[in-house]
């Protein structure tokens, strides 16, 4: 650990150990990106897998690439046998003189990583626990639904990740939802901390809310990937679009996989390709008349991700000073939250009732106006950038000043649920 002289001289220093590293390229890797924005660099070193190519890494900041073992495993059939002996103490673990030797002479007060491929934070929890260091942990989606095993390694994986959990100083849970989830799994409480936002994004004129963008046609926004299904959403929801002669704006990679017939709707859906984020957000303000998050019905499949979860895209959204819309079923977070504060109006969970509200939309001006008004409301209530990333440094701070936790903390609790809760 850092001595005392050089820890009061500043900010801790944090040691990101973790699969996504700061930078603008991914949507995870661009929440770390806000979060550590203006933090001093020489106090942050960055330990990853992916040394940033497809975005801006923090300026001035140390990256560097972590080795894997068994690496080759993930890409084969037999991911879920490897992932189910690392539950067991089977694989052998990130190399403790590699990550040394990666650090040259950086000695961090605190270990930060995301609670996302277990090969990251069972190495973020090692380091932590040889130096004597406290955790805090990022935990965004719910890591067994990406990294599955097999029937008989779920226990030991829930025991090893509990271990991982109880360990963090911080636990900073992306919704009130994940937070629950994660109590009850491993036994321990954790913090809320929504995904924030672009402090410099700027709403557009309420004027602009008066009169469609490109009457008499109603024009959706969407922005980001279409991976979680988005894109599957959107199918689901063609049809309606279609008989109101809408029309949707995509800022974004083109679809793969179950979205691609996306490609072929060129009647209602304009791609405009991958874009700076900025201009994805200018494009959707000048052109579309709201904003669409839309969830897919997919009878059960990523049901607990969609449970549990928190759209990074909803704050942006809602800052954009335009409509939004949520459609999908009523468990998704993003449509519980959007329901208990914008109000049932403007979600949507079949075709009959999106219908409905693309209706409502290209009609209603005074309607419309009021929702924006409730958007940027909630929005910066809930969503304000600058409050979060000073909660996110408080955490940080604090989990520094506090040190690890007591053996009382680490005691494995003789009651942890195995089954798979939802």
């Amino acid at each position: 650990m850092a001595d005392d002289t050089e820890r009061l001289s500043g900010p801790p220093r944090v040691l990101i150990l973790s699969d996504e590293a700061p930078q603008t390229g991914t949507a995870g890797g661009l929440l770390l990106h806000r979060l550590f924005t203006g933090y001093p660099a020489d106090r942050l070193h960055v330990l990853t897998h992916h040394v940033p190519t497809m975005g801006d890494p923090l300026p001035g900041v140390v990256y560097r690439r972590l080795k894997l073992p068994w690496q080759r495993f993930e890409r084969s059939r037999f991911n879920r046998l490897k992932r189910s002996m690392r539950a067991f103490g089977l694989v052998p673990p990130v190399s403790s003189l590699q990550m040394e030797r990666l650090l040259g002479g950086f000695a961090p007060d605190v270990v930060f990583c995301v609670m996302q491929h277990a090969v990251y934070y069972d190495a973020a929890h090692r380091h932590a626990r040889r130096h004597g260091l406290p955790l805090v942990a990022a935990i965004y989606d719910v890591n067994e639904e990406f990294e599955r095993v097999l029937p008989w390694a779920l226990p030991a994986t829930r025991r090893r990740d509990g271990a991982f959990y109880r360990y963090a100083s911080r636990r900073l849970c992306v919704s009130p939802e994940m937070e629950r989830l994660c109590s009850e799994l491993y036994r321990a409480e954790g913090s809320v901390l929504y995904p924030n936002r672009e402090p410099e994004l700027q709403a557009r004129p309420m004027a602009h809310n008066a009169q469609l963008r490109h009457p008499p046609a109603l024009t959706l926004g969407f922005a980001g990937n279409l991976n979680y299904g988005y894109g599957e959403g959107i199918l689901q929801m063609l049809p309606a679009l279609r008989a109101e002669k809408a029309r949707l704006i995509l800022y974004g990679r083109p679809p793969a996989g179950a979205a691609a017939p996306l490609l072929d709707a060129v009647d209602c859906c304009e791609f405009r390709g991958f874009a700076a984020t900025g201009e994805a957000w200018e494009g959707l303000k000048r052109d579309c008349d709201a904003a669409w998050l839309p969830y897919p019905d997919l009878g059960g499949q990523m049901e607990r991700l969609y449970r549990h979860h928190f759209p990074s895209k909803l704050p942006e959204y809602l800052a954009l000073g335009m409509p939004v819309v949520v459609t999908g079923p009523a468990y998704a977070t993003g449509m519980r939250w959007a329901r208990r504060n914008l109000g049932p109006e403007p979600c949507a969970s079949n075709l009959a009732d999106f219908t409905s509200l693309l209706q409502r939309l290209a009609s209603d001006q005074p309607w419309r106006r009021q929702l924006v008004e409730r958007c940027l409301q909630a929005g910066q209530r809930d969503f304000d950038p600058v409050k979060i990333a000073a909660e996110f440094h408080a955490h940080i701070a604090a989990a520094a000043a506090e040190g690890p936790p007591s053996r009382e903390c680490l005691q494995t609790p003789g009651n942890l649920k195995i089954d798979d809760l939802s």
